[in-house]
């Protein structure tokens, strides 16, 4: 399965903010399927194979890049299982169970830098709103030494802060207020500016637009160098 496309470093042209459009839609589901996909989310790792009871499923993955989704049998129970490119060994591995006609996200991350790698495994909520658009915060910047605080101008819902880990949804009526941004609890001096969400199209590289009618995963990240940095993935 191919990779959607990636602007990270070096093996992709990295920029402070990174934004993937994955365009899947939720349809022709055969009857008794599941679809999942696999996301590269640990930046100090190399190339991931993802692997369903030790069969590879999917290409070949690399930092910061996803698959398209997968079609797989559902109300079954896989093994899923994570390697280095080009190795034998198993670095991570979780069981999960795929619902009928539901969707999936798989994440290779990890807690701390020297932590092991992890795969979590999170249902996605692909059910459209033609008048809002859904987006869901994940926050899995685990070389972060601070928590990323989300806020927007717009109103449409509060100001919160995300640790590593956390996962939060928001449905929200677009505006022309309508402006999300991130940033550190706790600054760092190196940190470059990163992209808002903003209701409209803009000619500026420090905004991104979102339209209503998609679901987004809006996935917080950390560099090398602790700097935040965020995704934009559309799940329909």
């Amino acid at each position: 399965m191919k990779n959607t496309n990636s602007i990270w470093p070096k093996m992709f042209l990295f920029v402070p903010v990174l934004m993937i459009f994955s365009c899947i839609k939720n349809d022709n589901f055969i009857k008794g399927d599941a679809k999942i996909r696999y996301f590269h989310s640990a930046v100090t790792d190399t190339i991931q194979n993802f692997y369903l009871r030790g069969i590879q499923s999917g290409a070949s993955t690399a930092y910061g890049s996803n698959s398209n989704y997968i079609v797989v049998a559902g109300d079954s129970s896989y093994t899923i299982t994570s390697r280095n490119i080009n190795t034998a060994t198993d670095v991570a591995s979780t069981t999960n169970k795929f619902d009928i006609g539901a969707n999936y996200s798989i994440f290779y991350t990890r807690k701390t830098a020297t932590s092991k790698p992890e795969l979590t495994v999170f249902k996605d909520d692909v059910k459209q709103n033609l008048d809002s658009v859904k987006l869901t915060f994940l926050n899995l910047g685990y070389t972060l030494n601070s928590n990323v605080i989300v806020k927007d101008d717009g109103g449409a819902f509060p100001q919160f802060t995300m640790k590593y880990g956390d996962r939060f949804s928001h449905t929200i009526k677009l505006t022309k207020a309508t402006r999300i941004s991130f940033a550190l609890e706790a600054p760092i001096a190196t940190q470059p500016a990163v992209n808002a969400l903003d209701s409209l199209p803009t000619t500026t590289s420090k905004s991104i637009a979102i339209t209503k009618g998609l679901v987004y995963t809006v996935l917080l990240d950390g560099t090398k160098k602790n700097e935040l940095q965020m995704r934009l993935v559309s799940t329909n």
